[in-house]
């Protein structure tokens, strides 16, 4: 007779779900005032895309604002992918404030980066930031020895990064780079301060 773990958490947690459902909702909201699911970059500037500082006089908000603005389906489903696959498992781990926390923190952190290593006029949207910094947090947490990945996770996650960047036009690399050392980051800092508990694998 097999008997199923009861205690085990199943189905998507409350605050990755409810990051996935604001972006879904924004998009949702972008497509039908456009018209179309490819996304213009006016529409993008309009709903508080990402620009130089010397394009948004006093509008800092638009350094969270664009990392739940997307360009388009593919664009959108690329990144709730990789916020399930992330934020999933640091949520049911850690709880729900610190996985937040380092979502829009890298978000930020990847605006940041984005404005500060681009110097050309740009336009930025993406949750990229965020779910980079996911990834981040969990590179860190695998240095600190709290969790036990493959080595493969992080090689193909990485080549697929830089990859995209490589081969890829249009491709925000800077807001990337940025949320991920953003990642790597916050989680010392939240350990610093005991938000994000110590729990050693095992």
């Amino acid at each position: 007779m097999e008997q199923s773990d009861q205690s085990a958490p199943s189905g998507t947690p409350f605050w990755t779900g409810l990051l996935i459902a604001i972006n879904l909702l924004v998009f949702a909201g972008l497509a039908y005032a456009q018209g179309s699911l490819d996304i213009k970059a006016r529409a993008i500037f309009d709903w508080g895309g990402l620009v130089p500082l010397d394009r948004m006089p006093g509008e800092y908000w638009r350094f969270l604002s664009a990392g739940f603005l997307h360009w388009g389906a593919m664009h959108l489903a690329a990144n709730m992918i990789c916020l399930l696959a992330w934020g999933v498992p640091l949520e049911r781990r850690y709880g729900g404030l610190p996985m937040l926390i380092l979502f829009i923190g890298s978000i930020l952190a990847g605006s940041c980066a984005s404005v500060l290593m681009h110097d050309k006029l740009f336009i930025s949207a993406g949750a990229s930031g965020g779910v980079s910094g996911l990834l981040g947090a969990l590179f860190m947490l695998q240095l600190l020895r709290e969790i036990r990945l493959p080595a493969s996770f992080f090689v193909i996650n990485f080549a697929l990064n830089i990859g995209m960047a490589l081969f890829f036009g249009g491709i925000d690399w800077q807001a990337h780079l940025g949320g991920f050392l953003g990642g790597m980051a916050l989680t010392l800092i939240l350990r610093m301060f005991r938000i994000l508990p110590s729990m050693k694998w095992g």
